[in-house]
C-alpha cells in the first residue's frame, strides 16, 4: 500500500520543471517540497525526513549522482527518481548502479510521472515491510533465546544489547522493580559514552513512571548541535507492567537528525517489553516460590503416594538424595528450585496408572508393564501448558531413560538424556532399592551400592554415580534421618573400591 502522505522532494535547476512536477502532484495528499536551487534541496534532504526524491541529472555544479549520495547517507529507505533531457545508456547504467529507482526522460508524460512515483513508493513500502519482518524475526530469535535464560542478569543483558543494536541507540538501560516494595532491584545498561551513564541509570525514572501510572512510553525530546548540524536526542522510557503492576522500565536514548524511533521500531519495543514483562513475572514467581507453592506440589505428590502405601515418602526422599548430588555438582539457587519441583512431580503421570498395577505384589505382565511405562508421557500431558511446572518436564520425561539408550519413553542415550533425568535416575533408583517394596524388604546401603554399580554405564551416568559416591564418602549424609535406620557408611570397604572404579 502506497503511503498517501509521503514526503516528496523535487530538485531541478529549471524552475519551470519544478512547477510542472509540483502541479502534477498537487492533487494528491503528498507533502511536496520543490527546489530550483540544488544546494538548497540537498541541505533540506540532509535535515528532514524524506520518502522520495525527484531530481534532475545535470544541474551545473551539482548532479543527480550527488543527490543520490546524500539521500543514501541520510535515508536508507528513500527512493530516488532521475530526470534528464540528455539520456545516454552509460548515464542510465551509472545512476541505476548508484541506487536510483528509475530514470525519466524529459519531456515525459505526467501520467508516466505519477505512475513512476506510485511504483517507487510501492517499492519503498515493500522494502520497509521486509525490514519490519526481518526485525520481527530478529526480535523473535532474541526473545526466544532470552526467555529461556534462567539467569536474570544475563537475560537483562541480552535485552539491553538487542535494543542497543536494533535501535542504533546511544544508550539503553533495563531497570527491574520489586512489585511489592517498588524498589529497584537490578539495573543493566549499555552506553556509547559515559555522558549518558548517569541519566540512563537514574532510579528516579521509576518514580516518574509510577506517578504517570500509564503503560504508554514517556518520551522526552531535546535539540542538540553535533558537528554544526541539528540533531534530536530522544529519551524513551517504556514501562514494563504485568496485571497493572510495574515490574521495570526500559530506557532508550537515540540521537539522530530527524525524529525518534519509527512506528515499526516502536511496535518492536512494545512487543519486547511484553516479553520482558512475562519473563520478569516468571522471575518474580520464582522469588515468591514459598511454602504455599511447595505445599501445592506436595499435595499433588501425596495424592499419588496415597494410592500406593509402599511409596509413601518416596518423593521427599528422592529430593533429599537428589539435592545432595546437585549441591555437589554446584547447581545454582534457581536450578535447585527447579529440582524441587521436578522431584515432587516426577511420577505425576502415575495418576493415570490403574491401582491394580500400582499395588500389584507380583511381577507385572507385559501389558501391565507397558501401561506403567507410559507414566512419563502421561505426566507430560498433565503439566503441559502450566508455566509454573515447566521446569519439571526433563525430570518427568527422562528419569527412566538409560545411559545405554535402552530406556523409555524416548530411548535417549548418554548425554542426550537431560542431566536432570540422569541425576534423578540415580536418586530414584537408590531410594527404590533402599525402601521396602510390596515384594521385598529394603536393602542396606552396601547391597544398594553393589546393585547400582552393576548398572553404572548401562543404566546410570558414571559421572553422576561417582558424584553421589563422593557425597556418601564425605560422611555428610544422614541415612537414619532419611530412612529411619542407621547405616555405618564408614565401614563399607566397597565404597572405597567403587569410588576408584568410577572416575569423576
Amino acid at each position: 500500500m502506497v503511503n498517501p502522505v509521503a514526503h516528496i522532494v523535487i530538485i531541478d535547476d529549471e524552475k519551470s520543471i519544478c512547477n510542472i512536477v509540483f502541479e502534477a502532484l498537487s492533487s494528491s495528499d503528498y507533502h511536496i517540497q520543490s527546489f530550483d536551487d540544488p544546494k538548497a534541496g540537498i541541505d533540506y534532504i540532509e535535515n528532514n525526513r524524506v520518502d522520495l526524491v525527484l531530481t534532475d541529472l545535470v544541474m551545473g555544479e551539482y548532479s543527480g549522482v550527488d543527490v543520490i549520495d546524500v539521500v543514501q547517507a541520510n535515508h536508507s529507505d528513500a527512493v530516488v527518481i532521475l530526470m534528464t533531457a540528455h539520456p545516454t545508456v552509460e548515464a542510465a547504467i551509472e545512476v541505476l548502479k548508484k541506487g536510483a529507482f528509475d530514470f525519466l526522460v524529459k519531456p515525459f508524460k505526467l501520467d508516466l510521472l505519477r505512475a513512476t512515483i506510485k511504483r517507487g513508493l510501492e517499492h519503498q513500502q515493500i522494502f520497509r515491510d521486509n525490514v519490519y519482518l526481518k526485525d520481527q524475526v530478529e526480535f523473535l530469535k532474541v526473545s526466544n533465546a532470552a526467555v529461556r535464560e534462567v539467569d536474570k542478569e544475563k537475560f537483562m543483558k541480552m535485552v539491553v544489547n538487542y535494543c542497543k543494536r536494533e535501535f542504533s541507540a546511544a544508550a539503553v538501560s533495563l531497570i527491574s522493580v520489586d512489585v511489592h516494595s517498588k524498589e529497584v532491584t537490578d539495573i543493566i545498561s549499555e552506553t556509547d559514552t559515559t555522558e549518558y551513564q548517569e541519566q540512563i541509570e537514574d532510579e528516579s525514572i521509576v518514580q516518574t513512571v509510577i506517578k504517570r501510572s500509564k503503560k504508554s512510553p514517556i518520551v522526552n525530546k531535546e535539540s542538540l548541535k553535533i558537528k554544526k548540524q541539528k540533531y534530536i536526542k530522544t529519551t524513551i522510557s517504556q514501562p514494563i507492567c504485568s496485571r497493572k503492576q510495574l515490574m521495570g522500565v526500559l530506557n532508550v536514548i537515540t540521537i539522530n537528525k530527524f525524529d525518534s524511533l519509527t512506528a515499526g521500531q516502536l511496535d518492536i519495543l512494545t512487543l519486547l517489553c511484553n516479553s520482558v514483562s512475562s519473563t520478569f513475572t516468571n522471575y518474580q514467581l520464582y522469588n515468591d516460590l514459598d511454602s504455599s507453592y511447595l505445599q501445592a506440589f506436595s499435595a499433588l505428590a501425596n495424592a499419588i503416594e496415597a494410592r500406593d502405601a509402599y511409596t509413601a515418602g518416596h518423593t521427599n526422599r528422592v529430593f533429599q538424595i537428589a539435592e545432595l548430588i546437585a549441591t555437589e555438582l554446584g547447581w545454582d539457587e534457581i536450578t535447585m528450585r527447579f529440582l524441587k519441583i521436578g522431584c515432587t512431580l516426577h511420577d505425576v503421570g502415575k495418576i493415570g496408572v490403574p491401582d491394580s498395577i500400582l499395588n500389584k505384589q507380583g511381577k507385572l505382565t507385559a501389558e501391565e508393564l507397558e501401561k506403567m511405562n507410559q507414566h512419563p508421557e502421561l505426566g507430560l500431558k498433565i503439566i503441559k501448558g502450566i508455566d509454573l511446572f515447566e521446569p519439571a518436564v526433563p525430570y518427568i520425561t527422562s528419569h527412566h531413560e538409560r545411559y545405554d539408550g535402552t530406556g523409555y519413553p524416548n530411548s535417549l542415550k548418554g548425554e542426550d538424556i537431560p542431566i536432570e533425568g540422569r541425576l534423578l535416575a540415580v536418586a530414584d533408583t537408590f531410594d527404590a532399592i533402599m525402601s521396602d517394596r510390596p515384594y521385598r524388604k529394603g536393602r542396606d546401603i552396601k547391597q544398594t551400592l553393589e546393585e547400582m554399580l552393576k548398572h553404572t554405564g548401562s543404566q546410570f551416568d558414571p559421572y553422576i554415580v561417582a558424584t553421589f559416591l563422593r557425597v556418601l564418602k564425605s560422611g555428610n549424609v544422614d541415612l537414619k534421618k532419611i530412612y529411619g535406620r542407621s547405616e555405618d557408611i564408614s565401614k563399607i570397604k566397597e565404597l572405597e573400591v567403587v569410588t576408584e572404579k568410577v572416575p569423576v
